[in-house]
């Protein structure tokens, strides 16, 4: 009991560690144009590291960092999504560029959107429409965040798929950290 005892302060760093640096990637990640590779990648390599000092092998290591970027992912869509419902604005957006984009054998139309007030929404729309065709989208007035279509709904399942990934994430490590060495 004693050698669990002193083993815990070690367990709470490592997720406090990995949860600043999930925050951060979430954080990052906001809007539709974020840096997504290498921030994943980060977070990955980050997730894998954090057991450093224990016993995890591989499997152990990469559950870990799965996790991890599970979390900074569903976390990003999440956060996007409450910002869009809490204080998004529904407006008019206007197809300023269509262009084709070839995706091996097929090729499918990516869009370019301007709202009326005139500011550039970031991130190609994936629906197939004339330049100049309006839709509305909501948009968040102070951050990168915006999506087609009217507001949406409170991200219920998002907050607790992430909710639950947050604890398996924190039970692993527990787990990891807390268990007697094989030596």
């Amino acid at each position: 009991m004693a050698d669990r005892i002193r083993r815990l302060p070690g367990a709470v760093l490592r997720n406090c560690l990995l949860l600043a640096v999930e925050f951060g990637a979430i954080w990052l990640l906001r809007g539709p144009e974020g840096l997504w590779v290498p921030v994943l990648l980060a977070v990955f390599v980050a997730g894998a590291a954090v057991p450093h000092g224990t016993d995890a092998e591989f499997v152990a290591r990469t559950a870990v960092a799965l996790t991890a970027v599970g979390v900074a992912v569903l976390g990003g869509i999440t956060w996007d999504r409450h910002v869009l419902h809490d204080r998004g604005r529904e407006e008019v957006a206007v197809v300023a560029q269509r262009t084709m984009v070839e995706d091996g054998p097929t090729t499918s139309p990516s869009l370019r959107l301007r709202t009326e007030a005139g500011r550039d929404l970031p991130g190609p729309v994936t629906v197939d429409l004339a330049v100049g065709a309006r839709l509305t989208v909501t948009v968040d007035p102070g951050g990168p965040a915006w999506s087609p279509g009217g507001r949406p709904d409170r991200p219920l399942w998002q907050v607790a798929g992430t909710g639950a990934l947050l604890l398996i994430q924190a039970a692993l490590l527990l787990r990891i950290s807390l268990r007697r060495s094989r030596g």
